[in-house]
């Protein structure tokens, strides 16, 4: 069964770009374009793999990563935070919230692709 990526970004063509990248590799995608939309997709389709940008309006990602880690279903999803805001980020503050890693926009493919891979492995079993 194909690995699912639940990608939340507020930027469309940011989104559509990445989305496109992970779904030419093989996986299969899903798209947020806020912090409470990931949480109601990740809810109902528990992907393996969510990449969250931190600032999104409704709900930022942090806020969404916190009531992901509070749900059973989905306390156990890896979250990747995806930012452009590379200098006021803090790898080890966020990994200490909850996140599990961390990708600076823009996102090169090759880049975008290997935190994928590491994190849930190839696209199929």
């Amino acid at each position: 069964m194909p690995r699912t990526i639940l990608l939340a970004d507020d930027h469309e063509d940011n989104r559509l770009a990445l989305l496109t990248v992970l779904e030419r590799e093989g996986y299969v995608t899903l798209a947020a374009a806020n912090g409470q939309q990931a949480v109601e997709v990740a809810r109902a389709h528990l992907p393996d793999l969510i990449l969250m940008d931190l600032a999104m309006p409704v709900m930022d990602g942090r806020q969404a990563m916190l009531e992901l880690r509070a749900d059973e279903r989905t306390a156990a999803i890896p979250i990747v935070v995806l930012t452009a805001m590379a200098l006021s980020v803090d790898r080890d503050r966020l990994v200490a919230d909850g996140f599990d890693g961390l990708l600076i926009k823009p996102c090169m493919p090759p880049h975008l692709v290997a935190e994928v891979r590491r994190m849930v492995g190839p696209p199929g079993d």
